[in-house]
């Protein structure tokens, strides 16, 4: 562990000191006004254990703190709290290696947990903010922007299957204008609600064929337009729950319409 550059000759060693709330403290103490400075181990009652510099009767710069039930923190100190570079390691398997600011992760940082999933990205006050990139252990990805630990703006996400969506997100769910992709080559290209399409929004199939016109609860719903690929047509109509109901210009009629399933 390396050593910060203190005059030892304003340090001494102690014999361990009992503290009134049952800590024990041994290391290295300022000749100057006998507080902790320097290099000490601090035990305290419920067997929590700090090892490491101090500083002004804090721990400040490198230290390793250990608590009863296995977790540790080995990283740098200012002041009493937990900043700069560290890594926090639970008995569980999960890990958080980074940027640290008064105790919270804060800044760049890699969050590993034990199902396999991780997360790398922005932290602020112990939450993920700003860009990140999380990875699920289903082989599921999102790469994008995040607010208050949840998917929040613009971001992209892969699906295990090799679906694909492109596009804005509110609260962990889709919501604003996207792009969705499947693998067959369908796609989807409007707007989202509460995770499913609703408002105005382009549906392309495999086939050439087009659905362009108005959603709700993730199926066309009210008017819209239909390009038939074999007779290089467009037609009005009215849907209904995914499905037309009738056509509004009735001079070409084609009753082969399916209702759009995700």
């Amino acid at each position: 562990m390396p050593k910060k550059n203190i005059n030892k000759n304003l340090l001494k060693l102690k014999p361990h000191v009992l503290y009134e709330d049952g800590s024990v403290y041994l290391g290295e103490f300022s000749t100057i006004d006998e507080k902790r400075s320097g290099r000490g181990i601090l035990i305290k009652e419920d067997k929590t254990k700090y090892e490491g510099q101090w500083k002004e009767d804090k721990p400040d710069g490198r230290g390793k703190l250990i608590y009863p039930n296995g977790d540790y923190f080995l990283g740098s100190w200012k002041n009493g709290n937990v900043e700069g570079k560290g890594k926090f390691v639970h008995l569980n398997g999960s890990v958080y290696d980074g940027n640290w600011k008064n105790n919270f992760q804060d800044g760049q940082g890699i969050e590993m947990f034990p199902d396999g999933s991780s997360y790398e990205g922005n932290f602020d006050m112990g939450k993920k903010q700003g860009f990140g990139k999380f990875k699920w252990k289903n082989g599921a990805l999102y790469e994008g922007e995040f607010d208050n630990d949840m998917l929040n703006g613009r971001g992209t996400y892969t699906f295990p299957d090799g679906k694909k969506y492109n596009g804005q997100w509110k609260n962990n769910k889709m919501d604003g204008h996207g792009r969705f992709e499947w693998p067959d080559g369908r796609v989807y290209e409007g707007d989202y609600k509460d995770g499913k399409k609703e408002g105005i929004g382009e549906y392309r199939y495999p086939d050439g064929r087009i659905y362009k016109g108005m959603w709700k609860d993730g199926k066309q719903q009210g008017k819209g337009m239909f390009y038939i690929q074999e007779k290089k047509i467009w037609k009005k109509g009215i849907w209904s729950n995914g499905k037309r109901i009738e056509w509004i210009d009735e001079d070409n009629k084609d009753n082969n319409i399916n209702e759009v399933s995700q």
